[in-house]
Formats: C-alpha cells, sequence, structure tokens
C-alpha cells in the first residue's frame, strides 16, 4: 500500500521560487525592517564577545577575500564566513527576537544568510526583504511539522533545526534558484541540521546560530551550482520531519504557506533585556516590584519566581558562574534587577555574574513551575512569571507579568528600539555612528544593489 504523504520539499520550494511579496503590506515590511535593526545591532554590540574573537582568528573562520561584511568589524569576505561570523555575534549577547511559533530565534538565522548572500549577489534592499518574509513564511510552516515542546524537550535547539532549513529556502529565492534547484538546497540544509541545548551558557549556543546561517548560505549556492540532494527528503521516512519532527502532521506545514503574512499572524518578540527571553517576564516583574515597593536588597530574605509548565526548560543555570551562564538562570536574573535596579548588556558580564552580592543572593533565590500562578488569575496565555519577596520587616511582596515589554502584544516603540541599537553600538566600542546606520537600515528598500550596512 503506497503511504499517501504531502509533498512538503516540492511545495515549500515552490512557495520560496514563487510566492509573489511584492505586495507585502506596510505593516509587515516595517515589522521585517524591525527585525533588521535589531539584528544588525545585536551583532556589532557583540564585537568583543570571545566567541566572535576566536571566529575572527582561527583558520577555516577567519575572515578572507570576499563582498560580504562582517557586521562586527566592518570587514568584508565571503559570503558563508560572513553568515557564520554575523550569525554567532548577533545570538553571543542572547539579546535577539523571539517568536513562540518555533519556540526560538528566526531573525539570528535569516537575516546573517541573507546579507551575506545578499551582498554577494549584488541583490537590492527589497529583495533582501523579499526573501526575510519568505523565510519567515517557511521557518513557521516547518513548525507546524513538529511537536516542538517534545523537540525540544529531547535537547534540540530549534533555532538551528529549523532555521538552517528556512534560511536555505530564503537564500534561494535571493539567488534566483528555480523549484528543483531549491529542493535540493533544502535537502542538503536538512542533512545539516542540528544543535544541542546541553551547550546553552557556553559558546557553542551562539555557534548554533551562526553554524546554521553558514549551513543555509552554503546549501543554496552548492544547489544553484547544480548539487543535488533527494528530491523528497523532508518528508521521506529516513528524512527530516522522520528524524526531528512529526510526520503526521505535515499537511499543515503546506497549510501554513497557504496563509499570509506569517510575520504579521504570528508576531515577533524584541527582548528588552540581553537574557534568555524565558527570563524577560521574570525580569519586568522584578523591576516593577523593586520600583513600586524601593525595595532595597538588604530587606530581601528569599526571592521566588514561579513560571509556567516548561518555563525553567532553557534556564538550566541555578548558580551561574558566568555572563553567559547567567542568561540562562531565572536566580541571577530576579536577583541582579533587585541588586542593580536595571538590566543592561553590563549586567551579563562575568564580573558582574560572579560579585558576592550577586553569588550571596541567588543563593536564597529558586524558581519553579506550577500550571496555575500564585498570584492573580488562574488563566494566562503563553506564559508567565510571578516574583514573590519574602522581606524583613514587610512581609511578602509579589508582582507578575504575563505580557513583557517588547512581546508582539507590547511591542517596543522605534525610539525604544532605537534607543537599544545606539546602546549597543556603543557598548561595542567601534565609535561607529550609530545614526548613519540607522539611516541605511530603515531605508533598505530604497537601495539596489544593497551595498552592505557599513557602507553608511
Amino acid at each position: 500500500m503506497t503511504e499517501n504523504v504531502p509533498e512538503v520539499t516540492h511545495g515549500i520550494a515552490e512557495y520560496a521560487v514563487k510566492a509573489d511579496v511584492s505586495a507585502a503590506p506596510p505593516d509587515v515590511l516595517d515589522l521585517a525592517r524591525r527585525t533588521l535593526v535589531d539584528t544588525v545591532g545585536i551583532s556589532i554590540a557583540a564585537r568583543a564577545e570571545e566567541a566572535v574573537q576566536i571566529l575572527l582568528r582561527t583558520p577555516g573562520t577567519a575572515p578572507g577575500a570576499g563582498t560580504s561584511t562582517v557586521l562586527p568589524t566592518g570587514a568584508r569576505t565571503d559570503a558563508p564566513t560572513a553568515a557564520l561570523i554575523n550569525g554567532t555575534a548577533a545570538h553571543a549577547l542572547d539579546y535577539d527576537d523571539v517568536t513562540e511559533q518555533i519556540y526560538g530565534h528566526p531573525s539570528v538565522v535569516l537575516w546573517p544568510a541573507i546579507l551575506a548572500a545578499g551582498e554577494q549577489a549584488g541583490a537590492g534592499g527589497r529583495d533582501l526583504l523579499d526573501a526575510y518574509l519568505i523565510g519567515f513564511d517557511v521557518v513557521t510552516a516547518l513548525a507546524e511539522g513538529f511537536a516542538l515542546r517534545e523537540h525540544y524537550g529531547r535537547g534540540w535547539h530549534s533555532t538551528a533545526t529549523l532555521g538552517v532549513v528556512a534560511g536555505a529556502a530564503a537564500v534561494s529565492r535571493l539567488l534566483g534558484s528555480d523549484v528543483e534547484q531549491t529542493r535540493s538546497a533544502l535537502g542538503l540544509a536538512a542533512t545539516m541540521a542540528g544543535g544541542s541545548r546541553q551547550n546553552f551558557g557556553t559558546m557553542t549556543k551562539p555557534l548554533h546560530a551562526g553554524l546554521a546561517a553558514r549551513d543555509a548560505v552554503l546549501a543554496a549556492s552548492l544547489a544553484a551550482g547544480g548539487f543535488t540532494a533527494d528530491p523528497a527528503q523532508l518528508e521521506s521516512p529516513l528524512g527530516y520531519f522522520n528524524l526531528y519532527g512529526d510526520r503526521t502532521r505535515l499537511g499543515g506545514v503546506l497549510a501554513a504557506l497557504e496563509q499570509p503574512w506569517a510575520l504579521r499572524r504570528h508576531g515577533i518578540n524584541v527582548k528588552k533585556y540581553p537574557a534568555c527571553y524565558n527570563t524577560q517576564r521574570t525580569a519586568d516583574a522584578t523591576l516593577r516590584l523593586v520600583e513600586r515597593e524601593q525595595l532595597d536588597p538588604a530587606e530581601v530574605r528569599r526571592i521566588r519566581v514561579t513560571l509556567e509548565p516548561g518555563g525553567m526548560d532553557p534556564l538550566i543555570h541555578h548558580r551561574p558562574a558566568s555572563g553567559l551562564q547567567g542568561k540562562f538562570s531565572g536566580e541571577y536574573v530576579a536577583a541582579a534587577a533587585v541588586l542593580d535596579r536595571s538590566l543592561g548588556l553590563r549586567t551579563f558580564t562575568d564580573e558582574s555574574v560572579i560579585r558576592p552580592e550577586a553569588r550571596e543572593l541567588v543563593e536564597r533565590a529558586e524558581v519553579t513551575e506550577s500550571a496555575t500562578p500564585p498570584v492573580g488569575a488562574p488563566e494566562w496565555e503563553y506564559s508567565f512569571a510571578v516574583v514573590e519577596v519574602d522581606t524583613v520587616g514587610r512581609g511578602t511582596l509579589s508582582e507578575r507579568t504575563d505580557v513583557p515589554r517588547g512581546d508582539h502584544r507590547a511591542p517596543l516603540t522605534r525610539d525604544e528600539l532605537e534607543s537599544k541599537f545606539r546602546d549597543a553600538v556603543d557598548f561595542s566600542g567601534t565609535g561607529w555612528d550609530a545614526d548613519a546606520l540607522l539611516t541605511r537600515l530603515w531605508s533598505i528598500d530604497t537601495t539596489s544593489p544593497f551595498g552592505g550596512v557599513m557602507s553608511a
């Protein structure tokens, strides 16, 4: 009996090649530009990160000759290398955008791949935006073929496992590949998919994004040159969805591509704080409580943070010993918010995380999960964070956040986004003109060909 399986590889390839995004509504294009501004800013901010510096000086990953921009330095190199460095840099500070639909970070793979390949190909700025919209549509459609919580729970980093395939679709669109070439690109990318969550809190986590961006460029470029892969790789018994996803859900993948403007439907969450997205609600709640109650760290006996079931999945460092680990520690985020009354890029340096007062307060903090919030209404939509602080003399103080600032339901204003960008450029120590860069990025679709961010 012949198995009736949707032709997902062909369907995605045909969509990537033929979808008409020329009539994208202004709000959708604006969302895409916002993701570009945010991704470029945080990539520049990571210039001094050790992970980036090691890539820059290691044979095989160090920049060489080429036309694609390395965002943290302004140097030029070949497209795969630029995508690798920029993808790693964009994720190194864990300050990049998120969508619940993929339980991960879409732009950190898509934009580094698109920018690097687009510069090398001499594409126009609007072509780059169109490729991003295609990539976002594909990555959220791929998610329909996954039991994502199970995939993530088994240790896979969905940013990379989904991102590399979507990135290959986006770059194939940019290169003008036909349907058969794009099918091969998807098959190649599927065989490159990987990323283990055990490496969260180390330099390898951002490398996942860099490798996915590089491999997206490589897969699309090889396929455009005639390299082949199984034309039905994604849906076949030994293929991508059987390895990583759920083949019983394949119909949902193609159905998702029939709905317009996934970026508008699903939204994009831009981080206000440079730490794992599962800490953003904790940060908002703690900072509000500290401000409202004028809480003094000396008053604090104990901090309890309660998250929704699964909310602790990426928060694997309960007693962090480095800045990177602090980004994946709900206990440290709450403690730092109490101590510093703010959370910024300098909160997550090694020095800040291991200072004695932070370590002491982290020891008195705990994070747990519950299906019912201990404060407020029992109902919640995606997630919640309840922060309860036992104090000396004032009993227990509490605050709850379900929707953090920067969430697609409570987006940052353009001024706030630009302020984040300027802070990122200032943090980088490059001395570059942030306003000139912003002007270049906001007007990307008016430039053809796009000469790179640093032409500003």
